[in-house]
């Protein structure tokens, strides 16, 4: 057997253990088989009843990577558990050239607070989660001249990559993963991705999934400030996701509170903050 082989029959050992053993909202096939670099990004704890795995295949503002449990028996870790976790997770993302870690304050972790802080956690931001009953806000706006949407995929996707790209940029809480991963991304099912092209030129896009009615992208490519292209991606959320459909489900999204702007900007769209998790942050 070769060591690629070796590795997609271990992968597929530890994804039946996290389907056996899940943790709430976590795409651990996803999470284990795409978005990090390979076995050294995976802490396979299994005699332990855990699994966990650092995201170094996307992308965080200055060097930033995420980290999950994907797989976790009886839904719980113990306190040594948690802090054994934790330094094997420093050793290992420094050795991945990581320059930093977040660490989202879920369920699994809200009773580990003390060992959190000691490991050197501080709070970086509050994911705001979101939702909008009344899809009423006003008339859209206009599109600049020449202006279309489109689908980004298949003919967008370099432009739709480069939207991603430029729109997040240093924005706390936005990850961007490789070009060949994002292709993979947008051909699943249930996931659409619209994006305004100008000029030949993407100037902003829309991510979301069906038929949950979760946004899961709004951003304006770097250099278009100013032209209030983030309200008419919000008009392309409602033309796709709302339509003249009484019964579609209530528009959500996920925003970090420290990006005061893009709460304004689903405030206006009549977007409430439903509850919010903090997440903290250790430098390497």
């Amino acid at each position: 057997m070769t060591s690629s082989s070796a590795f997609s029959a271990a992968l597929e050992t530890l994804i039946g253990f996290c389907a056996a053993h899940p943790v709430p909202q976590i795409d651990a096939p996803r999470l284990l088989g795409r978005l990090n670099t390979g076995p050294d990004a995976i802490i396979d704890w299994r005699e332990r009843g855990l699994v966990a795995v650092i995201l170094d295949a996307i992308i965080g503002a200055s060097g930033i990577v995420p980290f999950e449990v994907v797989g976790l028996a009886d839904g719980r870790m113990s306190t040594q558990l948690a802090a054994d976790l934790l330094a094997e997770l420093a050793l290992r993302a420094v050795k991945l050239g990581a320059k930093s870690n977040e660490l989202a304050i879920t369920p699994i972790w809200r009773s580990h607070r003390d060992v959190v802080a000691k490991a050197g956690y501080s709070r970086s931001y509050n994911d705001c989660d979101m939702i909008c009953r009344d899809p009423n806000w006003g008339p859209d706006l206009p599109l600049p001249a020449g202006a279309a949407w489109h689908d980004a995929w298949p003919d967008w996707v370099e432009d739709y990559t480069d939207v991603l790209t430029t729109g997040f940029a240093d924005v706390p809480g936005a990850f961007v993963p490789k070009p060949e991963e994002i292709k993979r991304y947008l051909q699943q099912s249930g996931i659409r991705a619209r994006i305004l092209i100008e000029g030949g030129k993407g100037i902003g896009l829309l991510r979301y999934t069906e038929p949950s009615s979760y946004i899961n992208a709004v951003v304006r490519a770097g250099g278009q400030k100013g032209r209030r292209i983030g309200q008419m991606v919000m008009d392309e959320a409602r033309r796709c996701l709302v339509g003249g459909n009484r019964n579609a489900a209530p528009m959500t999204l996920t925003v970090v509170d420290v990006n005061t702007a893009a709460i304004e900007l689903y405030r206006r769209c009549n977007f409430v903050v439903e509850q919010e998790v903090t997440v903290l942050i250790r430098h390497f």
